[in-house]
C-alpha cells in the first residue's frame, strides 16, 4: 500500500483537505512502502488528517498487502514505545505472541474476503511487555478489487483488564458463582430472621429498664412520654417478676431481630448491585478477553 491510499482515504472525509507528504524508498519494490510525512498541521485544511489521525485518541496502523506495517499514527507510536524507523516495513506479527500469530493470520485471511473482523489479544511493545487491545480490521478500498492492505484500529483496554484484576483472585466462573452463592445465603439467613420476628410478636414485649429499688422490689422504667418519665411497679413475687423480665428480654431481642433483618436487606441490595455492575463489566469486555482470566 503506498501513503497516497490512505490520503485519499482521508480526502473522502473532508474534500478540502490538502496534505502535503513526502515519499521515501523505492515504491517499485514490492516491500518498500513509504511512511507518511506530514509537512505541517496547523493549517486549516489538513484538519481532517489530524483530527482523524495525528490526534486520534485510538491506535492506527496501516498494513500492506504482504502484512508489512506501512504507517502508525502518533498514538501507537508512544504505546509500543519504538521509533518509526523500527517498526516501519517490520512484520505485523511482531507484535503478537508466537501463540497468537495464527488467530492474527486468520483475521488477516477473512479480511481478504471483504469481511470486517474484530478481535482482542495482547499486543507486544518495543520492550517486551504486551498490553491488551481490542483491534479492528478495515480492508483499504481499492478499484481493481485487489487487496492492498488495511488499517487497524487498536484500543488499549488494559484499565479493564485491571479493573477486573484487582476484584478477582480466581477464575472467572467462581467469581460468577460466589456472588449469587452469597446472596442465597442471605436469603436463607433473612428468612430464619423473619420467622423468629413473627414467633416473638405472638408473645408480649416490653420495651423498658428494669430497675430493683432496695433491691427487692422491681420497677420498670419505660422510655419519656410526652417528656414524662413513665414507670410501673411489679413488685416482688416471683411469677411476676420472671414474666416481666422475660417481655423484657423479648423486647430487646425483638429490637435487635429488626436491626438485622434490616442488615441483610442491606447487604442484599449490596450483593445485587455487586453483581449486576460485575455482569455489566463482564459485558463491556472485548471478546475472547475473559478466557485469559481462567
Amino acid at each position: 500500500m503506498k501513503a497516497r491510499d490512505l490520503i485519499s482515504l482521508l480526502e473522502s472525509c473532508d474534500g478540502d483537505m490538502d496534505v502535503s507528504v513526502s515519499f521515501s524508498g523505492n515504491s517499485n519494490q514490492e516491500d518498500l512502502v513509504s511512511p507518511i510525512h506530514i509537512t505541517s498541521c496547523d493549517a486549516e485544511e489538513t484538519r481532517c488528517y489530524q483530527n482523524l489521525v495525528e490526534l486520534s485518541p485510538e491506535g492506527l496502523l496501516v498494513i500492506n498487502a504482504n502484512d508489512k506495517i506501512s504507517y502508525i499514527n502518533p498514538t501507537l507510536l508512544q504505546k509500543l514505545g519504538g521509533g518509526e524507523s523500527n517498526l516501519f516495513l517490520s512484520s505485523i506479527y511482531n507484535l503478537v505472541r508466537v501463540e497468537d500469530s495464527d488467530l492474527l493470520k486468520r483475521l488477516i485471511d477473512n479480511l481478504k474476503n471483504n469481511n470486517s473482523q474484530q478481535a482482542s489479544f495482547p499486543i507486544l511493545k518495543m520492550s517486551g511487555e504486551s498490553f491488551w487491545a481490542r483491534v479492528s480490521f478495515a480492508i483499504i478500498p481499492s478499484d481493481d478489487g485487489q487487496y492492498r492492505g488495511a488499517i487497524l484500529t487498536i484500543t488499549d483496554t488494559s484499565d479493564t483488564q485491571q479493573l477486573l484484576a484487582a476484584n478477582t483472585d480466581d477464575s472467572l466462573d467462581s467469581k460468577v458463582e460466589r456472588i449469587p452463592d452469597h446472596i442465597d445465603q442471605l436469603k436463607q439467613s433473612k428468612a430464619s430472621k423473619l420467622e423468629e420476628k413473627m414467633t416473638l410478636e405472638s408473645t408480649t414485649l416490653i420495651y423498658a429498664t428494669p430497675y430493683w429499688h432496695q433491691e427487692k422490689y422491681l420497677y420498670l422504667i419505660y422510655p419519656k412520654k410526652n417528656n414524662q418519665r413513665q414507670r410501673e411497679y411489679i413488685g416482688t413475687k416471683k411469677a411476676k417478676v420472671e414474666q416481666a423480665l422475660n417481655s423484657v428480654k423479648r423486647g430487646k431481642r425483638y429490637t435487635q431481630v429488626c436491626k438485622e433483618i434490616d442488615d441483610i436487606n442491606q447487604q442484599l441490595r449490596t450483593a445485587t448491585f455487586k453483581l449486576d455492575s460485575f455482569l455489566w463489566e463482564l459485558a463491556k469486555m472485548p471478546p475472547g478477553f475473559q478466557n485469559s482470566l481462567n
